[in-house]
């Protein structure tokens, strides 16, 4: 039976993760601010910067958002000089998007000053307990969405969400992403 603190919790828990969601995309937008750029366009410099060369219909599924607004958004990017693409003809309508160099050192710096801000969020909080709540999140994505594990590992899809893991606290491990590890789902779609 849930408790008076439990319904209140619950109850804000949305606007809560609504607060911390909108903070950080203030404070991604001030990493590119000085570039007329706001966190919708940091995401896709993120993007690129882990998987380049993606076309447009990749991008926009790696990052689970809308193709118009990946449209919008490398347009912006592309006029500003931080990706190009290689489209054979200017009507070409299939090709993949690239970071030019300053877009790349556009996305390190955007990636270090992610991490710089994560690491001042978690500050004083022991990194056991930060990877136990990361567990805990992305546990909690599955609970919300119980296709999220066929979606994940559907062949026409390859979202950021391939790439996270409940790693132990007590072990030296490498991340792999879901999709480059071979189990009984992808052993049955490749025969």
């Amino acid at each position: 039976m849930a408790t008076r603190e439990d319904t209140y919790w619950n109850s804000f828990l949305p606007v809560f993760f609504d607060r911390m969601s909108t903070i950080i995309r203030k404070n991604m937008t001030k990493i590119v601010s000085e570039h007329g750029l706001t966190s919708a366009h940091s995401i896709y410099l993120v993007a690129l910067n882990l998987q380049d060369g993606q076309t447009m219909v990749q991008l926009s599924r790696f990052l689970d958002l809308d193709p118009a607004n990946t449209n919008r958004v490398v347009k912006t990017l592309k006029e500003k000089g931080f990706v190009y693409d290689d489209r054979k003809t200017e009507t070409s309508k299939k090709y993949s998007v690239y970071l030019t160099e300053s877009g790349r050192e556009l996305a390190k710096t955007v990636m270090t000053g992610i991490s710089d801000l994560n690491n001042s969020y978690f500050d004083g909080i022991p990194r056991e307990d930060v990877i136990r709540m990361r567990n805990t999140l992305i546990r909690v994505l599955q609970n919300m969405d119980p296709d999220l594990d066929k979606y994940i590992r559907c062949e026409l899809n390859d979202p950021y969400y391939t790439y996270l893991q409940a790693i132990p606290a007590n072990i030296d491990f490498v991340m792999i992403p879901r999709r480059l590890i071979e189990d009984d789902y992808y052993t049955q779609k490749k025969g």
